[in-house]
């Protein structure tokens, strides 16, 4: 037997201290009753009551913490993206300014990422002097961590020096191997590069249309370099002609401007904690290719045996006094407690419902904005039944109203994971573009609507975002440019939700380009009439060229028209709740 959530299993404390403080009240009763005289009433059974309450708080602590017995077989599909590890094993990453070295660090930062990888491909290459593919792309990650955690007795492998460009050549053929739709590149290095094709090799990387992220190993304040000793094999300080020692040092910048161009992101490999750990939820959330499919194991929740147990045994220790005496006025008080065992059977069967319940009470919820509370929900659902993709559609919407977009990425990422993910694919690419929105990732949310309506042509509320993105993303040219302001997550869903009910970011605020509303009444005031009016009068004289102000002005305006009519609509079926599968 397994636990779900083994933390829970710590409010076993409160029975210990139901029954502390039921024997405490007995022997002080029985002590009473001794000083006045008085005889002891119904021998063991008054040891009755006080028993079943234990229990009761007992068995519900144990099915708080989700026992698990059993397993069942699901089907299961493999989607991630194709991921290269491009990892520095040269004599400069044995210096002792991260612990127990650079190359140490790095070794135990990739082991965490990979634990957080889920359904990805990954490919190793070491280098030094010249670079050594040490895997293939696989989809094993656990035997690639056990390469990675070898690589420090591998190092004669790779000519000494330092070649960046030359290992992110050979990254990049390790990458042409798989059919990914997503390709990511990570170099972890100290930064020291002899070689000089770097420049080349990230033009070749870009145009391949590869992600590259970097990793900082060790400090800028640097370390001596240290040399292995052949006879001995011990690690001494390399020394320079002078007889001082070498001196190596983080070379952060140069990492941070290759992971820039690469349009990635950089991480450095300090302080506590795993932080280049932090690079999975960032991989989830790119958009992931179908690998192929298969069967896994999903343990069987049994909490509800346990929460039934709990119930009948609290409303024993309610009804079994009342039952073995004779007096109509422990019936009469007993009959007043019935309200609380009304309670306890409506949460029992709220636990004992089935996952298609759960999942409509949390669609309650969230039409009531409480969405903290339907994600509690949605995530018993999801513990009940993990595959059934609308659990995390559902759950992905709630952290988008809560403005949680990286949770709200990642639960919708997990809904097209999930095996039966092609009946909910349209809604749910529609919902992972409006996340993307929210977190001004504009690019992905384009790529997110464009998939949406292959699923659905026929999706009028990703066609009107798909268009807003595109204005935002393909600006009119000026004569004189200027930078534009930063669209906030309303600019790229503004119009209501789409068919389904999947909530937007930032729904009712303004559209695009808003601020350019001339003093008078707002855009969001206007009726229809108002609207075409306005603009007829800015698309007047079209054939010049636009200034940057009044091509936002023409583009808010093509917005909020659009959003008018979606809103017409939709306005007899309303809009906003999530579906209900």
């Amino acid at each position: 037997m397994s636990f779900g959530a083994p933390g829970y299993l710590a409010l076993l404390a409160l029975a210990l201290l139901a029954a502390a403080a039921a024997g405490c009240g007995l022997r002080w009763r029985a002590k009473a009753r001794a000083r006045f005289g008085a005889r002891e009433r119904g021998g063991a059974m008054a040891y009755v009551a006080p028993l079943l309450l234990v229990a009761a708080i007992a068995a519900a602590a144990f099915g708080a913490a989700r026992p698990q017995l059993g397993e069942r077989q699901a089907p299961s599909e493999d989607r991630g993206i194709d991921v290269v590890i491009v990892l520095d094993v040269s004599q400069s990453m044995l210096s002792d300014d991260a612990q127990p070295t650079r190359l140490g660090r790095a070794q135990a930062e990739i082991g965490a990422l990979l634990e957080g990888m889920r359904g990805d491909r990954a490919g190793l290459v070491i280098f030094a002097g010249q670079p050594f593919v040490r895997s293939p792309l696989t989809s094993d990650l656990r035997a690639l961590r056990t390469l990675v955690d070898g690589v420090d007795h591998e190092r004669g492998l790779v000519a000494a020096g330092s070649d960046l460009g030359a290992a992110m050549r050979a990254g990049q053929d390790v990458l042409a191997a798989g059919d990914a739709q997503t390709k990511a590149m990570l170099v972890v290095s100290d930064g020291e590069d002899h070689g000089a094709g770097v420049d080349a090799a990230l033009a070749g990387v870009r145009g391949r249309g590869i992600r590259v992220y970097a990793a900082g190993a060790g400090t800028t304040g640097g370390a001596r370099v240290r040399d292995i000793d052949r006879t001995s094999g011990q690690t001494v300080d390399r020394r320079d002609a002078s007889g001082r020692p070498v001196i190596t040092r983080l070379d952060a910048e140069a990492l941070r401007r290759i992971a820039a161009l690469g349009f990635g992101r950089y991480v450095e490999l300090g302080g506590d904690g795993r932080p280049l750990a932090s690079l999975a939820p960032e991989f989830r959330a790119l958009a992931r290719t179908k690998f192929g499919g298969g069967s896994g194991s999903t343990p069987i929740e049994r909490f509800q045996i346990f929460a039934a147990l709990a119930l009948a045994l609290a409303v024993a220790e309610l009804l079994l006094p009342a039952l073995l005496s004779q007096r109509r006025g422990a019936l009469r008080r007993a009959a007043r407690l019935w309200p609380l065992a009304g309670a306890g059977l409506l949460i029992g069967a709220i636990c004992s419902a089935g996952v298609a319940g759960i999942n409509r009470q949390g669609n309650v919820e969230y039409g009531r904005e409480r969405f903290a509370s339907a994600i509690d929900l949605y995530r018993t659902a999801q513990a009940m039944d993990p595959s059934r993709p609308e659990l995390y559609h559902n759950a992905g919407n709630a952290y988008d109203r809560l403005g949680d977009y990286a949770r709200a990425i990642d639960e919708t990422q997990r809904a097209l994971d999930a095996p039966d993910a092609d009946r909910i694919e349209p809604l749910a690419e529609y919902a992972l573009g409006n996340h993307y929105a929210g977190a001004s990732r504009l690019d992905d949310a384009r790529e997110a609507y464009k998939r949406a309506l292959l699923a659905n042509p026929d999706e009028a509320d990703a066609k009107h975002n798909l268009e807003v993105i595109d204005a935002r993303l393909h600006a009119t040219p000026t004569r004189t440019p200027r930078p534009a302001a930063s669209p906030t997550p309303a600019d790229a869903a503004g119009g209501p939700s789409g068919s389904g009910g999947t909530p937007q970011p930032g729904q009712g605020s303004s559209t695009p380009g808003a601020s350019g509303t001339p003093s008078g009444a707002s855009d969001e005031q206007l009726t229809p009439e108002q609207l075409q009016q306005r603009l007829d009068e800015a698309l007047a004289g079209i054939e010049k060229d636009f200034s940057e102000e009044e091509a936002r002005r023409i583009l808010d305006l093509l917005d909020r028209a659009n959003q008018q009519a979606i809103e017409q609509r939709q306005g007899a079926g309303g809009a906003g709740a999530p579906p209900d599968y």
